[in-house]
């Protein structure tokens, strides 16, 4: 089973690799500090660097799906919309 620290290292990889043909939006980075655990995963939320680095709100990124990394596999995928709905429900996102 993966630590977070690793999960966590392993979701910013993933994340750098699919927004790479982002265009302006592949400038992005995990919040660590919004990072949690659910069901078997670490959930990682993401944002533009403009935004989390220099309060440009023109650059937050709106709709964008948490990076999920299960922490027995080490397997990344972005979460779909129904593991959002659910933890919008349960005040985790």
């Amino acid at each position: 089973m993966l630590d977070p620290a690793e999960a966590e290292r392993r979701a910013s990889e993933f994340l750098a690799e699919e927004s790479r043909n982002w265009g302006q939006s592949s400038n992005v980075r995990i919040i660590s500090e919004y990072c949690f655990t659910d069901g078997g995963r670490l959930i990682a939320p993401y944002d533009h660097v403009e935004y989390l680095d220099h309060g440009r709100e023109d650059m937050q990124l709106g709709g964008n799906l948490p990076v999920g990394v299960d922490l027995n596999t080490g397997g990344c995928s972005f979460i779909t919309w129904e593991d959002a709905e659910d933890m919008m429900e349960r005040d985790l996102l």
